[in-house]
């Protein structure tokens, strides 16, 4: 059964009223008198039905949102409590771990169980069996315990070892509040295995200084410095001392000072840093075989070369050489001076020039072939001309270290 209608005309604007909803048909206008068609009107039909279907059709999809979000809610909370359980028993484990250790009179796996079931039940707020205060009693006396064990022992063990042994003692006891009754006795180890060491190394270093064999004596003193500078300063002051007393003498009879070199580079430019540390090296090796000594690098003792009453300078100048083979390449020269000095009086000097090599070692026939008759200058020629100038220099300095006076001062 059909219901009423109303439109307005599309002419006139005016209402009509339909009793029925025949679309498409045609009906006079009473305002303007026009025939308007009768436009087509949806019918509201079945609403209550079209609620139930929207219902049904979104109900799928909130029962899968309400999975995915409580699924994992689910199973994070039961992986939480999975490793919640496995932590316990770890915590658990280590404990009983402690204690058969204990027991067995192993006190630093007693110890190493203990930290661990504590730094477990810390981070994971586990309660461990006893309760917390009680397993950090426990870590504490067996920390105290073990430490003490040894020091006890550090008496027994040879000078270098039972030095390193006292320094990590000392260090442990500084970094756990626990072992603060244990600070002045570890300070006490470490004085006496310092003293033992420098007994020991001074000793042989005395030696071979008789045997005319400085070198030696100063490697033994820098060793001891070496160790020396791991410990805390305060137990082994006296015994520094003594090794500084000892290195003085040495530097005050056999010590030199090398001065950087003194380079003024050619047209083509300074040598790279490793070519200079290389010359370096072979000045100090030179010197040292001729009864020399130079401050160790990096050594706590370097300041005592201050005082050293040998000075050794060098000075290179480098500049263009004759042409190569009458072509328009330019070789390189290099002047050097070398100069000792005792306490400001020149002992030694001598001057020498290292040159590029003619004809150049390692060139081709070929290669000079195009030199000669080569009408401009190759850059990447003359740079090794330069390089084998500086090989060249490297083997006259070589000999030239060979007749550097003897220092036989003892």
């Amino acid at each position: 059964m059909g219901t009423s209608v109303a439109f307005g005309c599309p002419e006139c604007g005016r209402k009509l009223r339909l009793k029925t909803r025949t679309s498409g048909r045609r009906v006079r206008c009473r305002g303007c008198g026009t025939l308007v068609e009768v436009p087509f009107f949806p019918r509201n039909v079945g609403r209550r039905r079209s609620k139930r279907s929207q219902w049904l059709r979104w109900a799928p999809l909130g029962v899968g949102l309400a999975f995915a979000v409580i699924l994992p809610i689910m199973a994070w909370q039961w992986w939480q409590g999975s490793i919640e359980a496995e932590r316990t028993k770890a915590i658990a484990l280590s404990v009983a771990e402690m204690e058969e250790a204990s027991l067995a009179g192993d006190l630093s796996e007693a110890f190493l169980a203990a930290e661990a079931a504590r730094t477990m039940a810390i981070q994971s707020a586990i309660e461990p069996p006893g309760g917390l205060d009680r397993l950090t009693q426990r870590r504490d006396e067996l920390a105290r315990a073990e430490v003490t064990a040894q020091l006890d022992r550090l008496p027994d063990q040879p000078a270098q070892q039972g030095l390193q042994q006292a320094q990590a003692i000392a260090d442990r006891v500084a970094s756990d509040p626990a072992l603060d009754a244990l600070k002045a006795r570890s300070e006490h180890a470490i004085s006496e295995a310092a003293q033992r060491w420098t007994d020991l190394q001074l000793t042989r270093a005395e030696a071979a200084l008789g045997s005319d064999n400085p070198a030696e004596a100063l490697a033994l003193a820098h060793r001891l410095a070496s160790d020396l500078d791991l410990a805390p300063a305060a137990p082994v002051a006296a015994v520094r001392d003594r090794l500084r007393s000892f290195v003085a003498k040495l530097v005050e009879t056999h010590g030199i000072r090398i001065e950087p070199i003194d380079l003024t580079p050619g047209p083509l430019g300074p040598p790279g840093d490793a070519y200079l540390s290389d010359l370096r090296r072979l000045i100090q090796d030179g010197l040292l075989q001729r009864g020399y000594l130079v401050a160790p690098p990096d050594s706590s003792l370097a300041d005592l070369w201050v005082e050293a009453p040998f000075r050794f300078e060098s000075s290179l100048t480098e500049q263009y050489g004759a042409s190569y083979l009458q072509s328009p390449h330019q070789t390189t020269m290099i002047r050097t001076e070398l100069v000792l000095e005792q306490s400001g009086r020149i002992l030694w000097s001598d001057y020498f020039e290292a040159r590029t090599r003619v004809p150049l070692p390692g060139l081709s026939a070929m290669e000079s072939s195009r030199l000669e008759i080569g009408t401009e200058a190759s850059p990447e020629i003359e740079k090794r001309f330069a390089r084998d100038a500086r090989a060249d220099l490297i083997e006259k300095l070589i000999v030239k270290l060979r007749s550097f006076p003897v220092n036989r001062k003892l």
